[in-house]
């Protein structure tokens, strides 16, 4: 791991000067960066950036409308492979059933360990900027987030009974820290131009196009609405899931695709120098450069990043819940191998919970995070393996309810229902999501090494081939898929 910030801190955080005298000779900050990008023999196109989130949130609120349907035909604490096990092809349901339950425990895996990494890194940048003398170790790295996992796992094991109220509260700390990062980027940052924040785009990755740089760049976008599912994984939970979950999907989406659209403009309004800020940055999240940058003190900056590190340990925490309840169910139809292990259920403080199913989670990121010792650009393909293999799941359980529409064969009521738009949004949104899926395991640079690779791609392929060869061999002949059960008057 590279020190985020130079020894002088204040310095390299100082607030922009701009000479707005009428001297020809001097220029203003924004025409200062054009001649250092003409410098470097670029153009400054960054923020393009804001479009490619639109077009994401666009493109992924028919997806979450499937799934929310979904949910309501059937909520069941096993999300996809439930529903791929109810509406799919009857030769095919228990293979793409079985196949859709590994990739979304994949996918949840990796979401934890991805909310953790990040949650830990944010926290060892803010010391170093506290203490300039201090550089993060690798190893500091690892065991920080490994004790943000434990952390995750506590949580749900000691305070469920207050997952609710955690939930509320977390809601209203989303909203206030929403504000209190915009706020002072409009009041206090230097402002880019109108033109540069909404008629550029990058392509700082050597793509051939412009275009195919703004595609892979969705990468980042997609990311921020994976884990839509997480309010289905628990509706055994919930009362009322039927309607409550479907409604809560949609809500969730609407409002974090609109705060996180205006967050992102307000964040490119801000940047001034695109070269030392972003492309040049060393640091591994160069927002907190940003923050500091804008607000002109370090402290600025730490107390702007504070809500993020609150908001990524939430994540953890939320991913942690949705995770070990879709293990529990998957292990409940015999889907995991060791299924007593997985659905013991052990209450704590008169709740039943699928602890062995969290402490599984732990073990499992405590073995990814030493990935961190191979390179954070190995730890940050994660990112990838989990858009790719929740993607894939949504797309699979999609694309069985489309399959249902097209042939006439009859779907289980819901209370929350598409309608006769059903046949168009669901078509939609699996030809999105298999897009996505696609996009996700390619790197960002055209041009790559193998520290610059995506290895998100070879992560999948290992646990696709894993979960093959043991279906064939062994899982075929005990798991029956969730239909078995499923009353079919």
């Amino acid at each position: 791991m590279v020190h985020p910030l130079k020894d002088n801190a204040t310095e390299t955080h100082a607030p922009i000067e701009r000479d707005h005298s009428p001297s020809g000779d001097s220029v203003d900050g924004i025409s200062q960066d054009r001649i250092d990008m003409i410098r470097l023999g670029k153009k400054q196109e960054l923020k393009g950036t804001i479009w490619m989130f639109l077009g994401t949130w666009i493109c992924t609120v028919p997806v979450v409308a499937s799934i929310a349907e979904m949910a309501s035909m059937a909520p069941s604490a096993g999300g996809q492979y439930h529903w791929v096990s109810e509406f799919a092809p009857p030769n095919m349901q228990k293979f793409l059933s079985y196949i859709s339950g590994w990739l979304a425990a994949l996918g949840w895996q990796a979401f934890i360990a991805s909310s953790a990494y990040q949650s830990a890194m944010t926290i060892l940048i803010l010391a170093s900027m506290q203490n300039p003398g201090y550089t993060p170790t690798v190893w500091q790295g690892t065991l920080m987030t490994m004790a943000v996992g434990v952390f995750a796992v506590s949580f749900n094991a000691f305070g469920a009974k207050r997952l609710p109220l955690f939930e509320g509260l977390i809601l209203s700390f989303f909203i206030l820290g929403f504000f209190a990062i915009v706020i002072p980027l409009w009041i206090l940052a230097p402002k880019a131009t109108a033109s540069e924040v909404f008629g550029s785009f990058s392509n700082f990755g050597g793509w051939s196009t412009t275009g195919a740089a703004c595609i892979v760049g969705q990468m980042a976008a997609s990311a921020a609405f994976i884990g839509v599912d997480s309010a289905a994984h628990m509706s055994e939970e919930v009362k009322n899931a039927s309607k409550t979950v479907p409604r809560m999907m949609m809500f969730t989406v609407c409002l974090n695709g609109l705060l996180g659209f205006v967050m992102i403009v307000t964040y490119v309004f801000a940047i001034q120098d695109v070269e030392e800020q972003i492309i040049m940055s060393t640091a591994p999240y160069p927002f907190i450069d940003v923050f500091a940058t804008a607000t002109g003190s370090v402290a600025g900056g730490i107390g702007m990043t504070v809500p993020i590190i609150i908001m990524t340990l939430s994540m953890c925490i939320n991913a942690t819940a949705a995770a070990s309840r879709q293990a529990w169910s998957f292990a409940r139809d015999d889907g995991l191998p060791y299924p007593q292990w997985f659905t013991r259920v052990v209450p704590i403080n008169s709740t039943p919970l699928p602890i062995n199913a969290m402490v599984t989670s732990l073990f499992i990121l405590i073995v990814v995070s030493l990935l961190n010792f191979g390179g954070s650009e190995v730890f940050n393909s994660i990112i990838g393996l989990m858009t790719g293999a929740v993607g894939l799941t949504y797309a699979l359980s999609i694309a069985c309810v489309l399959w249902r529409r097209l042939c006439g064969e009859p779907l289980p009521p819901a209370r929350w229902s598409l309608g006769r738009f059903g046949v168009a949004i669901n078509a939609f949104a699996v030809f999105y999501e298999l897009f996505s899926t696609v996009i996700s395991f390619f790197p960002l640079f055209a041009k790559v090494n193998a520290v610059m690779m995506n290895w998100g791609i070879a992560m999948f392929g290992g646990v696709a081939i894993i979960c093959i060869v043991n279906y064939l061999l062994h899982a075929r002949n005990v798991y029956r898929g969730p239909v078995m059960y499923v009353a079919k008057d």
